[in-house]
């Protein structure tokens, strides 16, 4: 991955640049960000930049035999550390990162702004919480301290240190006082889980999260959906580059349109097209009625803010804004916040496997009760 892959983030580019031109680059870098941040994939770009024999100063070439194995997380000067479970056959003292790296490199490849939710699926891990032990410590210092192979420098990733937890004493002294010519990546989402002396020994760098606009502008240069649905999978990922790309399927309708379908359908109480809406989004997935009940929950919010200022949101479409200042004849403050009750237990009553029929029939009927200011209990 070349830094010119990888969507803004243009300080934290000027600043790689910057060090390596005055040969000033620190040797232990602690890349902090939320979920769905770059900071994985700054560390990736980093090490192919360091590694790169034929750099301008600017990026990677990204051409030679060094960029394409950093690329494909195969050369033999990069190492990478994550939390791992029990690999069968193997007791789990004895097993470590190296154990898992196809799974590794197939997450990247498919999915490179993955959470550790998304990782720990991929282990099949969910009743079992990956954690870095000992054994991964010792062959972690192992490996800096033998010569480079290929390259002028050998790199060591760390993807979530968190998960040292006491074993995090062991890298201290390498840490502090690394071996010529290695560098030690550490990419975490919690810095308050990781020893204080070892964050006080590195290069801290805030890696921010996405806007809005930057998730959908990355969206629609790698997907062909419409910009009405790059907007809303840009709002509901809520800055979290991981979550919106995902979400990019062409086949998918438009939540504005059904979310307005939805209450009008609702409000005439039309049973047969109240039965074909309810059919069509028991067939969706529980994901995708999932994403759908949260847009419902950014239109709420945002409709609410416009009944309090009068003014339109800045997250509210133009389709958006339409739309409620239509509905403010029809829906006073006080219904809005029952939707956004129901819609918020609806979202808890999918996630608990609910029945998708049952539950959006009962929606539905709550729905027409709210707007037609009749009395409801929201279960």
């Amino acid at each position: 991955m070349k830094l010119q892959d990888i969507p803004q983030q243009e300080d934290i580019k000027y600043y790689f640049r910057k060090v390596m031109g005055e040969d000033k680059f620190p040797h232990a870098i602690m890349f902090f960000g939320r979920q769905g941040s770059a900071k994985l994939a700054l560390a990736h770009a980093l090490a192919q930049f360091l590694l790169c024999p034929n750099t301008d100063g600017h990026d990677s070439c990204g051409e030679c035999n060094s960029c394409k194995k950093v690329d494909k997380w195969i050369h033999p000067d990069v190492h990478v550390v994550f939390p791992v479970v029990k690999l069968d056959g193997k007791k789990r003292e004895d097993t470590v990162s190296t154990d898992f790296m196809k799974e590794w490199r197939e997450i990247l490849h498919d999915h490179p702004y993955f959470s550790f939710q998304d990782w720990t699926q991929k282990l099949q891990a969910e009743n079992s919480p990956p954690n870095i032990n000992t054994r991964e410590c010792s062959e972690l210092i192992k490996k800096l301290s033998l010569q480079t192979f290929e390259g002028k420098a050998k790199i060591m990733i760390i993807w979530m240190p968190e998960y040292l937890g006491k074993e995090g004493n062991r890298l201290l002294k390498l840490v502090e006082e690394p071996t010529d010519d290695t560098y030690i990546l550490f990419v975490t989402e919690d810095m308050t889980a990781i020893l204080p002396t070892m964050i006080s020994r590195t290069q801290i760098i805030h890696v921010p999260s996405y806007s809005d606009e930057e998730i959908m502008g990355y969206i629609m240069k790698h997907s062909d959906i419409s910009e009405e649905k790059a907007r809303q999978l840009s709002i509901l990922s809520d800055g979290d580059l991981g979550k919106a790309m995902p979400g990019v399927d062409p086949q998918k309708d438009d939540y504005t349109s059904l979310l307005f379908d939805w209450i009008r359908i609702s409000y005439k109480a039309d049973t047969q097209m109240l039965i074909n809406f309810i059919d069509n989004m028991a067939k969706t997935g529980r994901q995708n009625q999932k994403d759908f009940l949260k847009y419902g929950m950014h239109f709420w919010r945002e409709y609410l803010f416009s009944l309090y200022t009068g003014k339109r949101g800045n997250r509210m479409s133009d389709r958006e804004y339409d739309v409620a200042v239509n509905m403010k004849k029809v829906i006073n403050e006080n219904q809005c916040f029952q939707l956004i009750e129901l819609f918020n237990a609806s979202i808890q009553h999918i996630q608990q496997n609910a029945n998708a029929k049952i539950s959006f029939m009962a929606d539905s009927m709550a729905i027409n009760s709210i707007l037609r200011k009749e009395k409801i209990i929201i279960l």
